[in-house]
């Protein structure tokens, strides 16, 4: 299985599959999602190229917060967590040797699930229409192409742990089949690859953990720990902020001994030339290495908290066989293969361990 699968899994990015041969509701039927995934390894190409369509990453973003749901203290940051009240949307960064890929390009289909069991409802067709859905999910729900979720009730808090609440992505491609063809796929009995098409399932970013056990007590939640499981310093600490990609600062030192400098925002194009040795130095802001304290809920109810800083951390991808270094953190340094024609892309991934941003910037190579 292995010689016919492909798993991206760069960066911390979720998990994509493709020319999956065996049956797919045989696999679903058999529990064995996980053993899907594992079968996805890699055919070859180096972690950080991008030779064909893959989901790099997949972030949550709140539409409408809800009653309980805590404002950002940063005007220019956005909460990264979601509670059950909030309205929510999913958005893919889906990249390709030609460049990023607008989601409206492939209409991906969502399905709204406990994270076990994504794969083996949508597989046998065990959906219906999502509607307000409670946290826990009792069962998978559809939400069609609009990946905009509206989140209910909290009503347990054992399932949390058990079973997170997750949305499942499948997308085709745009130069492979289509997001229907790929739903088609993955149900049919046949054996049908698939290849080139996008799975992608991740959890939802629950949190903050103290106003979850809050709300599972103002709530009467049968399995609510108690309050006085939440120590003080929970309460002051700020929710998850997503980090903030910077402007990138390059350095473009030519074949010619000439040295270029500039400074690109993200989704710029650069223009750089065969041979050039181009270092990328990524600053980050220091604060978006938030001090946090959480909490995973046992199963037995007894929550444990811990506490420390974050940690920032980011990698690129390219579209061209660059072999890129990164000698310091937030420095990274390539070299444009001679002969080079056409863009080069790369893609940029941060994150702060509990969250994940992205970027892009655009080498044109010039024509010698």
């Amino acid at each position: 299985m292995a010689d016919d699968a492909r798993r991206d899994n760069r960066a911390g990015g979720p998990l994509q599959c493709g020319g999956v041969r065996r049956s797919a509701q045989e696999l679903a039927l058999a529990g064995t999602m996980s053993g899907l995934c594992a079968g996805c390894l890699p055919e070859g190409a180096p972690p950080w190229l991008v030779d064909h369509t893959i989901a790099a990453a997949l972030r949550f973003e709140v539409v409408e917060r809800g009653a309980f749901s805590p404002e950002s203290p940063r005007a220019d940051r956005e909460v990264a967590s979601v509670l059950p009240g909030d309205t929510i949307r999913a958005t893919p960064f889906i990249v390709g040797p030609e460049g990023p890929i607008d989601a409206d390009a492939v209409r991906p289909a969502w399905f709204y699930c406990g994270v076990t069991s994504c794969f083996g409802a949508v597989v046998r067709e065990e959906t219906r229409p999502c509607e307000v859905e409670p946290v826990p999910p009792q069962d998978t729900c559809s939400l069609g192409q609009d990946g905009e979720l509206r989140l209910g009730a909290l009503t347990g808090f054992a399932d949390l742990s058990l079973q997170p609440p997750a949305l499942f992505m499948v997308a085709g491609t745009p130069d492979g089949p289509s997001t229907a063809q790929c739903l088609q796929r993955l149900r049919s009995d046949n054996g049908e690859t698939l290849a080139q098409c996008l799975l992608v399932i991740k959890p939802l970013p629950l949190g903050p953990a103290w106003r979850l056990i809050v709300l599972g007590a103002f709530l009467g939640v049968a399995d609510a720990p108690p309050l006085s499981a939440i120590p003080i310093e929970a309460q002051t600490a700020e929710p998850d902020l997503s980090p903030a990609v910077l402007p990138f600062e390059l350095r473009l030192l030519g074949t010619d001994g000439a040295l270029r400098t500039a400074t690109a925002g993200p989704g710029s194009t650069v223009a750089v030339r065969a041979g050039d040795e181009v270092e990328i130095t990524a600053a980050t802001d220091p604060l978006d290495a938030q001090y946090f304290v959480d909490t995973v809920v046992a199963v037995d109810g007894a929550p444990s908290f811990s506490s420390g800083y974050e940690l920032l951390s980011a990698s690129w991808l390219f579209t061209a066989d660059v072999a890129p270094e990164q000698s310091e953190p937030g420095v990274t340094r390539w070299t444009v293969p001679e002969g080079a024609r056409g863009p080069i892309h790369g893609y940029y991934l941060l994150s702060d361990q509990r969250s994940l941003v992205w970027a892009w910037l655009r080498f044109e190579v010039e024509a010698p």
